[in-house]
């Protein structure tokens, strides 16, 4: 049995180049349980004691970690059981988009402190609803608007730390670049926070759209991963062999 850690775009790649092997996908939210393509999905976060209960109940040969690259605590973990339980794990790297246009900065923190040298902007922030309680310390008197998941988990940490309604956007991806930049100009938007999520997260089209409004992105950069795969192609191939 191939366990596959899903809820990114790739999974259901994944799973057309690996049809007739015996598969669990698990993901996080049911709204990667919806986009995903599979009739074995199962949602849900796993603490460590209960992935070790997964792989036995499942009797786990293989790990696919298709992650998303900022879950960096779940990719540690499961590196971590696969290591100690001998199981091979396989890893997909999403390729970096190289952009020389914009403002980098190195963790949420950094991008807190920078937003705090704002004044009177409108910054639409596209990482989520996680972080949100760390941006809205760093407000003052800019507006920030938060495009997030249209789930009840989404929306109840952006009310938890009082955001507007006016301010929330509850969408479902992916975004064009047409949507991206109609956005833009809709909520006249001088700054975008974005994670650097690669051409499968959508990064190229706010990239693009960025340009063509005149709008400054503030990427988030994701930690060096070390070894995986950066193909696709070669991560089913070798795990079909």
């Amino acid at each position: 049995m191939i366990w596959i850690l899903g809820g990114t775009t790739e999974v259901n790649e994944l799973l057309k180049g690996i049809q007739g092997l015996d598969h669990v996908v698990t993901v996080a939210t049911e709204s990667g349980a919806e986009s995903t393509e599979s009739e074995h999905v199962i949602v849900g976060r796993l603490s460590k004691d209960q992935m070790m209960d997964f792989i036995k109940k499942y009797q786990i040969e293989k790990i696919v970690d298709l992650t998303h690259p900022y879950a960096t605590l779940v990719t540690e973990q499961v590196k971590g059981i696969a290591k100690e339980k001998n199981i091979p794990y396989y890893r997909y790297i999403r390729p970096e988009i190289h952009e020389e246009n914009g403002c980098f900065v190195g963790s949420v923190q950094e991008c807190c402190d920078l937003l705090k040298k704002l004044n009177s902007k409108t910054v639409l922030f596209t990482t989520g609803s996680k972080n949100i309680k760390d941006f809205e310390k760093a407000r003052k008197e800019n507006r920030f608007i938060y495009r997030i998941l249209p789930t009840q988990e989404s929306l109840q940490l952006a009310f938890d730390q009082d955001v507007s309604y006016k301010d929330i956007i509850a969408m479902l991806g992916p975004f064009s670049m047409d949507l991206n930049l109609a956005l833009f100009k809709q909520y006249q938007v001088d700054y975008c926070i974005m994670k650097e999520s690669g051409k499968e997260g959508g990064q190229g089209e706010k990239i693009q759209a960025c340009k063509e409004a005149g709008v400054c992105p503030i990427i988030i950069k994701r930690k060096d991963e070390g070894d995986g795969y950066h193909n696709l192609v070669e991560l089913i191939a070798d795990l079909k062999n």
